[in-house]
């Protein structure tokens, strides 16, 4: 069973997504920012992490070299408020376990179809970057 930790600072978003995703046949663990996550991590181990960008505390950075100096590598799809331009996204690619990214708002739907392209990537072991399936607005 694929484990998920869902890392976002609101608390109703939070929920949703951990019931949407127990509800599809994932064991998920939710962390309510950056340290919670970084504190939780150890024990959960999750395959993926799905993190808000705009959290207090912590910024992305910090969690991603914190995750690095713990020699902790799941693979991670950021949440964010903004769009990312072609060059952002492979330079965002290239630091830490960054494999997508979703603007919010989304649709659950299609968080869940971005991470089954995960789960069937890591099965594969396939390159998962497609910077063009960013464009997509959910409806």
């Amino acid at each position: 069973m694929t484990k998920i930790m869902i890392v976002e600072d609101e608390q109703d978003i939070r929920e949703m997504i951990d019931l949407y995703l127990q509800k599809e046949g994932f064991e998920t663990f939710t962390a309510e920012n950056g340290a919670d996550f970084l504190q939780k991590i150890d024990t959960f181990q999750p395959d993926l992490v799905t993190l808000d960008v705009m959290m207090p505390g912590l910024t992305t950075g910090e969690i991603l070299e914190k995750l690095k100096q713990k020699s902790i590598s799941p693979k991670i799809i950021l949440l964010t408020v903004c769009r990312y331009a072609e060059e952002e996204q492979k330079e965002l690619f290239n630091r830490g376990n960054i494999v997508d990214y979703i603007t919010k708002p989304f649709d659950l739907d299609y968080l869940l179809e971005r991470i089954n392209r995960q789960v069937i990537c890591k099965q594969n072991l396939q390159p998962t970057h497609d910077l063009k399936a960013y464009q997509r607005i959910p409806s």
